[in-house]
């Protein structure tokens, strides 16, 4: 019996990412087989803080520890590591990667293996709707305005809050009722961490419609894995 594609995961964090693990077997099915690397492995918190300092930094990312705490890296001091971490990926030899991050990170590409981009799906996928205004959440605050110019700068007329989905869900509330006061009709959660769930209480939090991207992704990954 032939076996069924396999999965590689590039996290921006560290790796596992227990916290996509449910939502990805929901999608995707019981059966997937996945690998997985991450660009702040082998790393403590203490390590993080001293070699990649933010303060000052204006191309905040936040990802997760192996731990389940939130941890924030530049993308500038982030793009040497993750790049390990594909180079390290690619000796599973995986049919489809996935890179978990929306922000606008550098083009990764390799051979004979599709490497999915969430910014580039997502922004295709909102533009496929029609819709032209629309809320974007951010996990932290320091991201805001970074996210709605590359909102806005793909034709979006944007308005912003943020909320972590690492944090406590009071975040999440608090984001939600904000976001129910300012127009557009569609909140974009703005980050891979961002679970179904979370986007089921926001939802209803806030009366908009809501898109994780993480249901894209994973089903833009069914559609090329097949039946």
């Amino acid at each position: 019996m032939a076996k069924s594609p396999l999965l590689g995961i590039v996290t921006i964090g560290q790796s596992p990412r227990s916290d996509i693990h449910a939502d990805m077997k929901a999608l995707l099915g019981e059966n997937l087989r996945w690998v997985e690397e991450g660009a702040l492995d082998g790393l403590t918190r203490g390590d993080i803080e001293k070699k990649y300092p933010i303060a000052g930094k204006h191309d905040l990312l936040v990802s997760r520890m192996a731990n389940g705490e939130q941890v924030c890296i530049s993308e500038s001091d982030l793009e040497p590591r993750l790049f390990d971490a594909v180079a390290r990926i690619k000796d599973y030899k995986p049919d489809v990667v996935i890179i978990l991050c929306t922000g606008d990170l550098p083009p990764i590409t390799m051979d004979r293996c599709v490497v999915l981009s969430p910014q580039h799906i997502i922004k295709h996928f909102v533009a496929g709707l029609g819709i032209t205004s629309l809320i974007v959440m951010s996990p932290e605050q320091a991201q805001v305005d970074n996210a709605k110019k590359r909102w806005e700068e793909a034709g979006f007329h944007t308005g912003s809050v943020f909320g972590s989905p690492y944090q406590a869900e009071a975040q999440l509330y608090q984001a939600a009722v904000k976001a129910k006061e300012l127009s557009g009709n569609l909140i974009i959660l703005d980050c891979m961490g961002y679970k179904i769930e979370h986007r089921e209480k926001i939802e209803k939090w806030s009366g908009k419609r809501t898109i994780t991207p993480r249901e894209i992704i994973f089903n833009t990954v069914r559609t090329l894995f097949g039946p």
